[in-house]
């Protein structure tokens, strides 16, 4: 009887050492898995950003070919969700005729930067609203106004975020992240002097403080749009992306073509997308250095119901 007893204490003893060692196996396939996705997103966010390095060589390069060639200002656009560059031109008539020579200079280049595995699309642009010598001029002057005004808060050791916006009123309200910035009227008149003896401008300059609604939706836009692109690469069950601060938490959404019906079990996908995001908010959060703030990853199948 003695024995029976210790034989069962035994069996107990080495069902408890594997359930112990099943659940040990359970956490380091778990913790495997969070690293092999963290590896694939650093990657992955390593080539985008090499990517959009190539694509703003095209778009100088062919620009300036375009023009050399006497096209004249070509606009280039490019989605990076379809892989869809669009060129604009404003003349009908010179794009039925140089359409193919058009063409040609932008795959050229795009060749020549390494870009590959896209599209090209035509628009001509409505004539209507194609702006006049005095509206060209006026733009160009905004334009020289704002590379001013940037040269100038470099120059004086400003390098957080900021927005100028030019009033047809002569004014310049230039909106920045740093407590200091609002209402310096010492910086307030450098910059309108800098303004006047270089172009003969006379514009009034108001500084202020963003609100923090603002600066967390300006430091949060990068996240968003890393995890447009990167989930777009990822997963083609991808159809969309949309976020909101309102109501909170920030809801994060994540468009799919999913059918989530009960004879397609669609939990295995909708689980790894959830991860995959919840991925690149993490890395984005600790490569910008901001404030995390409450958020909630919600998946919508293909009629927009919530599936997560």
């Amino acid at each position: 009887m003695k024995k029976r007893v210790v034989g069962i204490g035994l069996i107990i003893i080495i069902f408890g050492f594997t359930l112990v060692f099943a659940n040990n196996s359970g956490e380091s396939a778990n913790a495997k898995s969070d690293e092999q996705i963290e590896s694939e997103l650093i990657k992955s966010m390593e080539e985008t950003k090499k990517e959009k390095e190539k694509i703003e060589k095209l778009f100088t390069r062919s620009s300036k070919a375009l023009k050399d060639e006497g096209f004249g200002e070509v606009g280039l656009s490019y989605s990076y969700e379809e892989r869809i560059l669009t060129a604009q031109v404003n003349d009908k008539d010179l794009l039925e005729d140089y359409k193919r020579e058009i063409e040609n200079i932008i795959v050229n280049t795009a060749k020549e930067v390494g870009f590959n595995d896209f599209d090209i699309t035509f628009m001509v642009v409505n004539r209507d609203v194609i702006q006049n010598k005095e509206d060209q001029k006026a733009m160009e002057s905004i334009h020289k106004v704002s590379d001013i005004v940037s040269d100038e808060l470099k120059d004086r050791g400003y390098n957080f975020s900021y927005s100028i916006s030019v009033k047809p009123e002569k004014e310049i309200i230039i909106e920045g992240t740093d407590k200091d910035f609002s209402e310096n009227a010492e910086l307030e008149k450098l910059i309108s002097n800098a303004i006047l003896s270089k172009t003969n401008l006379n514009y009034a300059v108001k500084l202020k403080k963003k609100s923090e609604s603002e600066i967390r939706d300006m430091e949060w836009q990068p996240i968003f749009t890393a995890i447009s692109e990167e989930t777009n690469k990822k997963f083609n069950e991808y159809r969309g992306f949309a976020s909101s601060f309102h109501p909170q938490p920030l809801q994060i959404i994540i468009k799919t073509n999913l059918n989530n019906s009960w004879f397609q079990n669609s939990d295995e996908k909708v689980k790894e997308i959830e991860d995959y995001v919840d991925k690149i908010i993490e890395l984005k959060i600790e490569e910008l250095s901001i404030k995390e703030v409450p958020y909630e990853i919600i998946i919508r199948d293909k009629n927009n119901k919530k599936i997560n």
